[in-house]
This record gives structure tokens, sequence and C-alpha cells, in this order.
């Protein structure tokens, strides 16, 4: 015995306490299982015995249906439009309040806005719904940029050649270049580029016609024409506006000033009649 004893020696004091901390958490769980079953066993059967729980779903379903009934039924007691002048500021308020009669909903903020976006003078709208029954609409507009004669009507484009509107006539669009010319309106951006180099001049030009497909001739007000080159565009406009700027009224009105070839222009003028001769050598009719 004493054999024995000398080679099984008593556990360790570690293990000991390890062996006590395991034995104390196992317990512990089980008694907090034993505790929550028994909590949900008696919770269920206090429930299913107080509660009608189809009553509830219903319940619960008349409210969703109620809450969603209000947003679609939204009633509108103000539009609000920014980015917008007066014009267009009618025009969307219009389109909203005939929206709100044909099933308006606050959910369907997307669908409205690209109603908006349809109108051509709006670029990009944004659309914000408060439960007050204010809309509030804010827009990029497109701006007015050039007139383009076309089919005996005028034309209003932007700087992307979408068409805004359709005049009559020029009345009232004098501040924006008029195009003319076949295809002149895909030149837009060119056009808007050629104005700007013109650049004080521009209020002398009538008209800028787009001819052959290829190039430009800028049409002045005292009828004189520029028929510029396709190339070295720059170069022209530069010899076109020292001969506006620098030169003194001729003798016989110019005609034309042909710069196709930028190095050897050709200047035509007008032939003078026998009266308007006469005139010219007598300087003039004294009354």
């Amino acid at each position: 015995m004493s054999l024995l004893k000398s080679k099984d020696p008593a556990p360790s004091r570690l293990f000991y306490k390890i062996n006590r901390l395991l034995y104390k958490l196992w317990f512990k769980t089980l008694l907090v299982a034993v505790f929550l079953i028994s909590g949900a066993l008696l919770a269920k059967k206090i429930l299913y015995k107080n509660i009608d729980l189809n009553e509830e779903i219903k319940f619960l379903t008349e409210e969703s249906s109620a809450f969603v009934k209000r947003l679609t039924e939204l009633s509108i007691n103000k539009v609000l439009v920014k980015g917008a002048q007066e014009s267009l500021k009618k025009e969307i308020t219009i389109l909203v309040q005939n929206a709100a009669t044909e099933g308006f909903s606050a959910l369907n903020a997307q669908a409205l806005r690209e109603k908006i976006q349809a109108i051509s003078k709006v670029e990009k709208a944004f659309v914000k719904f408060s439960t007050d029954g204010l809309v509030m609409v804010s827009v990029i507009e497109r701006k007015e940029a050039v007139v383009f004669f076309n089919n005996d009507l005028y034309e209003v484009l932007d700087s992307n050649g979408i068409i805004l509107s359709i005049k009559p006539n020029y009345q009232g669009l004098s501040a924006f270049p008029l195009l003319v010319g076949k295809d002149a309106s895909r030149k837009i951006k060119e056009l808007l580029s050629l104005v700007n180099e013109i650049g004080s001049n521009k209020s002398e030009v009538l008209y800028y016609e787009w001819t052959g497909e290829r190039r430009w001739n800028i049409h002045m007000k005292n009828e004189l024409v520029f028929k510029l080159p396709e190339n070295n565009l720059s170069k022209a406009l530069e010899l076109m506006k020292t001969l506006l700027n620098e030169t003194n009224k001729p003798l016989k009105p110019i005609v034309s000033v042909d710069l196709r070839n930028i190095d050897k222009p050709v200047i035509k003028f007008k032939k003078a009649s026998s009266v308007e001769y006469a005139i010219e050598k007598l300087g003039g009719i004294e009354g």
C-alpha cells in the first residue's frame, strides 16, 4: 500500500479549483435555461388565453393601410419652385397640381420628377414632400442661347441645341444670335465660340449663316457679308474685326469680303447707278 501511495500523488490545488469553477458554471447555466423555458411557457399560456391573435393582426393591417392611404392621398397646400423663371414656375405648379388629381403620392416623387424633367426648359429637377402638404421643387433651367430660323419659324435653342420654344417672329429675341442654314442647329457650340471671338462687333451682326455644311458666312446689319474659311478661322476673324474697326467708309460700299483664302482676301464692291455716281462726284445734293 505504501508503494501505491508513493506512485499516485494527490491532484494539484490548481486542478481542483478549475474543476470546481466548471461545475458552478454548468449548474448556473442549467438553472437559467430552466427559468427561461418556464417563463416562455407561462407567457405563451397567458397571451393565448387573453389576446386574440387574429384581431391583433387585423388591427396592425388596418393601421398600416391607413398610413399608406394618408401618403397616397396627400393634399397639396402649396407648391414651392426654385431655380426657374416665372413662366416656368407657373408651368411646373400646374403640372404638380394636375398630378395631384391623378393619384398624387408622397411615395412617387421619382415619377413626378421625371414629369417635370420632361419639360423642355428643365435640365434637372429635384422633388421633396412634407407632411403638411408642401411640395418643394428645385430645378436647373436650360438657358436660351441661340435663335434658329427654320421653316419660317424661330426656334429658341439652348447651348446643346435643345428647342426651348418656337416663335412666329424674331420680336423680342434680338439679344440672341440668329442662325440660318441647313443642319445649322447642330453647330451651336461652334456658333457660340464664333460669337465670343467676334467680341464687341457682334452687335453689328444681323445673322450667322452655316453654308455648304462646312463653313460660316457672317451677314452684317449694313448688308456687308464676310465669307469665312473652313480653316484658320481665328485669323480670318481678326482680319474681319480690323476691317470693321479701322477702315473708313469707302466711296463705293463693300458688298462682301471673301476670306476663304486668308492670304488673298477678295473684296467685292457695290456697283453704283448713274444717279448715285453723279451724286458721289458732286459731293451730295444741297437742299
